[in-house]
């Protein structure tokens, strides 16, 4: 099999304190490319609604105009409403007023609606594709700095696009619509206007990158406080016990002041921009309150049209501000979907495949409908058991770390009862990571009834959630979910109610469950917090036996469990089991006695291999030594 080795960065990145990369410069075109894949199922809808946002818009500001021909009226001026007669005009204004309100409501309840499904299908698709990344992102990632991005980084996403991105294409309609308006009015006032549009304009193009950098510098210092907050809960009771809560608490507020003086930065930089923009919004009036006094003495204007134009002008520059304040927060919405997209776009496991049901064409292997159905109910072999060859594997979870197999060689007949043995380190645990596939394996093959997992330049093979399918885990800490019994029993969710019963009462949990009367409705709390060690460990053997799997693989299952939940669990290996292939790993050597074979690892390489009656008392009497 070809080597599969991770793929390394051109360019050597900057780092903080918890190996978050920093990201520069300006947005990638794959940044666009993935907000219309978002907004791109919407798009007619959507079309529709700003259409009404815009003549909504238009309609209210029109009043003004029609104040103006109104004023003008009255002093006799001739204007396009020129007949009018107060009641109608007071008609006039009321009509565009109620209609107007009503299509601007309509378009931002409408439209806030159509984005956030749009921002919620990239957060689904985000979700999705993380869940596929390779093992060694999760080992080498702090939990934090995922939990920020699925946080922090998408409230701020949520947080324009869901709702105020609305409020910021009426600023839009806004200058659109003043503009018109304005040239209706007098068209010498477009100089007013153009000259605040680019003077803001160079004002924040002048704040635009410190303003950019900073955001992205605040989004990724959240990274370190929070990932090092996840990691004190966690290891909560082992700090108590050695009495470190204060070096962990130092560290904390530590990283803790270093988000807050990159948000005390952030912040005094939005602040500085404000005040920029508003010192050009006073500039504006002054000029064109004086200009509007000397138009009216020359005739060069009407009151009714100065009074219009003077309105649309003050109004345009504090809409113009807050147009470009409104940028920026966009531009921290962008940082968000940035930040969310570069795990979107990550090169996902090797042999995995997004479902038929992924809406974003980012170039990762899916399976079409047809073979995800194919698939669906689809088993490797029909047989109760299946058999394992494993040949001159040499396997290591990064490439800067040693060789923790090393040229392993071996096979494991069907229906064949395999122990494995060996000191801590030895790579026991390694060799059942290899079995799955969790992580390249760099020279050699491990494979199925003769059957090789397909990957991604591979030309043959077997589909790699079929091939993990044929195994059954049970490993040393029980996993199990928040959720349902059902739920953390049955996988597929395909089951009756009869066949989970039937198997709770064979691993000895009937009179557990009945003494809970929501039966497989009962809740699960997160990792099994609310059973004990032993319940949990039983459960996972239920799962096991519902599996099916030709092969069952137990890593250390007895090594924490009291006595009869280690009898029940040893009982498994001899008669729920006794017509699959099994590989167990066991602290407990007493529970190996009735083992075909013994597999004796040491520093990643094979010492011995045989039949039980010879091999563990070899391995016995190597351990007293």
């Amino acid at each position: 099999m070809t080597s599969r080795k991770a793929h390394k960065p051109a360019v050597k990145a900057k780092y903080l304190s918890d190996g978050e990369v920093r990201k520069e410069g300006g947005y990638s075109k794959n940044l666009y490319e993935t907000l219309r894949f978002a907004y791109g199922p919407y798009l007619a809808r959507i079309l529709v609604c700003l259409t009404l946002g815009f003549v909504g818009r238009g309609l209210l500001l029109a009043n003004t105009n029609v104040i103006g021909y109104w004023v003008d009226n009255l002093v006799g001026k001739e204007t396009p409403l020129t007949g009018f007669s107060s009641q109608q005009f007071v008609l006039l204004l009321g009509i565009m007023a109620i209609t107007g309100f009503a299509m601007t409501l309509v378009f931002r309840v409408s439209f806030s609606r159509l984005s956030a499904q749009a921002i919620s299908s990239f957060y689904d698709e985000v979700t999705l594709r993380t869940s596929r990344l390779p093992m060694g992102f999760f080992d080498n990632t702090p939990a934090g700095r995922i939990i920020t991005r699925f946080s922090s980084d998408y409230g701020n996403v949520f947080r324009l696009f869901g709702g105020p991105l609305a409020e910021f294409i009426s600023i839009i309609f806004d200058l659109s619509m003043m503009v018109i308006l304005i040239t209706v009015a007098n068209p010498i006032y477009l100089i007013f206007v153009f000259f605040i549009g680019v003077m803001n304009f160079l004002v924040y193009k002048l704040n635009q990158q410190k303003l950019r950098t900073s955001r992205r510098e605040l989004s990724a210092s959240r990274s370190p406080s929070i990932a090092h907050f996840a990691e004190t809960t966690q290891g909560a009771s082992t700090i108590r016990s050695f009495r470190r809560e204060k070096i962990f608490g130092e560290r904390f507020e530590r990283l803790d002041r270093y988000f807050l003086t990159q948000k005390m930065s952030t912040t005094k930089q939005l602040i500085s921009f404000s005040f920029q923009m508003n010192s050009l919004t006073a500039l504006l009036l002054l000029v064109t309150g004086v200009s509007a006094y000397f138009m009216v003495e020359k005739g060069w204007a009407t009151v009714g049209s100065v009074g219009v134009a003077f309105s649309f002008i003050a109004l345009s520059g504090n809409t113009v501000q807050m147009f470009f304040e409104w940028l920026t927060q966009f531009e921290e919405a962008m940082i968000g979907v940035e930040r969310l997209d570069q795990y979107m776009r990550m090169e996902m496991e090797n042999g995995s495949h997004l479902p038929a049901t992924a809406k974003f064409a980012t170039g990762h292997p899916v399976y079409s409908e047809s073979v995800e159905k194919y698939l669906h109910n689809r088993r490797l072999t029909e047989n109760r058991s299946a058999s394992v060859q494993v040949k001159d594997v040499w396997f290591r979870y990064r490439d800067d770390l040693p060789w923790v197999l090393k040229g392993v060689n071996f096979e494991v007949q069907a229906g064949e009862r395999l122990g494995i043995v060996g000191r801590t380190g030895s790579g026991k645990s390694s060799l059942i990571q290899a079995l799955f596939y969790l992580y390249p394996i760099d020279k050699g093959q491990i494979s199925i009834n003769e059957h090789l997992p397909k990957f991604k330049n591979d030309t043959a093979g077997v589909d790699l959630n079929l091939y993990r399918q044929s195994m059954a885990f049970i490993a040393q800490e029980p996993i199990l979910f928040q959720g349902t019994l059902r739920f953390n029993l049955d996988i597929k969710d395909t089951l009756p109610d009869e066949r989970l019963l039937q198997v709770i009462e064979q691993v000895g949990l009937g009179d557990w469950l009945r003494s809970h009367p929501e039966g497989l409705a009962l809740r699960i709390e997160e990792r099994g917090k609310n059973l004990s060690l032993g319940e949990r460990q039983l459960l996972c053997m239920a799962r096991c036996l519902l599996q099916e799997s030709p092969i069952v693989i137990m890593d250390e299952a007895t090594s924490s469990v009291d006595p009869q939940s280690e009898e029940i669990l040893v009982k498994a290996t001899e008669e729920f089991f006794s017509d699959r292939t099994q590989l167990i790993i066991a602290h407990r050597l007493s529970t190996l006695a009735k083992c075909d074979r013994i597999l004796w690892l040491q520093n990643g390489e094979i010492v011995a291999l045989g039949p039980t009656s010879e091999v563990l008392p070899r391995f016995k009497k190597a351990e007293l030594v």
